[in-house]
C-alpha cells in the first residue's frame, strides 16, 4: 500500500481528495468511471453521426459551413476547430470538422435556436426509435434534457470527478440506455456486450 500512499501525496491533488474518504473509495470511483466509458462514447458517436446524416439531407452536405444555418454560438466552435485542422494541416472538409467538436456542441443543437429544424418528424429522423409523441411529451426540449443530463455526467466521469455515492447519478446507466434506443435497440445490446 506503500504506492497508494506515493500516488496519493504526489500526484492527487489534497482538494480533489477531500471529496472521498480514502484512496480506496477514490479508486473505486475510478473503477464506476471505467463502467460509463463505452457507452457514453457511443452515445456521443451516434447523436454526432445522426444529427450528421439528418442535417446533410434537410440543409446542406457542407450544413457546418452554411453560415444561414448555423447560430453564432456554433459558428465559433467551428471556427476553432477549422484553425486547429490548419494548424495540424488537415483537409478541412465536414468529416474533419465533425471529429474535432465536442459532445456539448451538439447537444445545444436541440435548444431553442435551432427549434424550426428540430420538430418531431426531424427527431424522429435522428432518433429513429423514438418514443410516440402520443406516449411522452416527446418534442425537442425533452431530448435537450435527457441529452443535457448525459453531457453533465460525461464531464464528471471524462474530467475525474466524484460520481460514487452521489443520489442523483444512480439511474445514470439506465438513461443512457434509454437515448441509446432511441437510436437503435442493437446498440443497447452491443454497449452491455462490449462493457462486460
Amino acid at each position: 500500500m506503500k504506492k497508494c500512499v506515493v500516488l496519493k501525496n504526489r500526484f492527487i491533488s489534497k482538494n480533489r481528495m477531500k471529496q472521498y474518504k480514502s484512496i480506496n473509495e477514490y479508486f473505486e470511483n475510478l473503477q464506476l468511471c471505467k463502467e460509463y466509458y463505452i457507452p457514453l462514447s457511443l452515445v456521443e458517436i451516434a447523436l454526432r453521426n445522426s444529427l450528421n446524416s439528418h442535417f446533410k439531407q434537410k440543409i446542406s452536405q457542407d450544413w457546418l459551413l452554411d453560415k444561414n444555418f448555423i447560430q453564432l454560438q456554433h459558428q465559433s466552435k467551428i471556427d476553432i476547430s477549422v484553425k486547429l485542422l490548419k494548424f495540424e494541416k488537415k483537409k478541412v472538409e465536414q468529416d474533419n470538422i465533425l471529429a474535432e467538436l465536442s459532445f456539448g456542441f451538439f447537444v445545444t443543437f436541440f435548444k431553442a435556436a435551432y427549434k424550426n429544424y428540430l420538430r418531431y418528424n426531424d427527431l424522429k429522423q435522428i432518433f429513429p426509435n423514438l418514443p410516440s409523441s402520443k406516449d411522452k411529451s416527446v418534442n425537442r426540449h425533452f431530448i435537450f434534457v435527457k441529452l443535457n443530463n448525459i453531457r453533465l455526467f460525461r464531464n464528471k466521469v471524462f474530467h475525474h470527478d466524484k460520481i460514487i455515492s452521489k443520489s442523483e447519478y444512480q439511474n445514470m446507466m439506465d438513461e443512457i440506455y434509454e437515448v441509446l434506443s432511441f437510436f437503435d435497440t442493437e446498440i443497447v445490446e452491443i454497449v452491455k456486450e462490449l462493457n462486460k
